[in-house]
């Protein structure tokens, strides 16, 4: 990269355009800078998991998803996790297993999000930020799949989480 500038800064990200040599051309990129998130997929018993119906004001409607959230400055993506999991959907997991990485979106967003797997959950006290609107929901495995395979559930990373637990043997 030879140059780099902040163009957009908001709460949640900023957009950089970077000017780069590609095959020996300019080309000039917006590229989304994200601090990060984690996605957690938590079992609330054999054969039991935790989603959420959330309302997600940039594409107007309700979906189904697993519980998420950004990496607040200098946060750990473990703790992080931890705290998204109580405020999401009430519960506090006691067991817990990092799944690896996944780049939502890598043509124009550095994002990084880190999956955990969530069991032996405990019951907490839902603490909703005052912009969320959520219903926690339990589904088994199957009503999972078919909820992929119907198109119930769209969500890229909920869909990748899944399937990182799947082939690990956790569901």
């Amino acid at each position: 990269m030879q140059q780099s500038r902040i163009v957009f800064k908001c709460r949640s990200f900023e957009v950089a355009e970077e000017q780069f040599l590609s095959n020996s051309h300019p080309i000039t990129r917006n590229i989304v800078k994200h601090p990060g998130a984690v996605v957690i997929l938590p079992r609330l018993s054999v054969n039991r998991y935790i989603l959420l119906k959330q309302f997600r004001h940039a594409l107007r409607q309700t979906i189904l998803e697993f519980p998420a959230g950004t990496l607040n400055p200098g946060e750990a993506p473990d703790l992080c996790a931890h705290r998204e999991l109580i405020e999401e959907t009430g519960f506090a997991g006691g067991s817990w297993k990092h799944l690896g990485i996944l780049y939502p979106a890598p043509g124009f967003c550095d994002e990084i999000q880190h999956l955990y797997f969530a069991s032996e959950l405990q019951k907490t006290a839902q603490q909703l930020d005052e912009d969320e609107i959520i219903e926690p929901v339990e589904l088994s495995r199957q009503e999972i799949e078919n909820a992929i395979a119907n198109g119930e559930l769209r969500d890229a990373k909920s869909i990748g989480i899944f399937t990182k637990a799947l082939l690990a043997g956790l569901i």
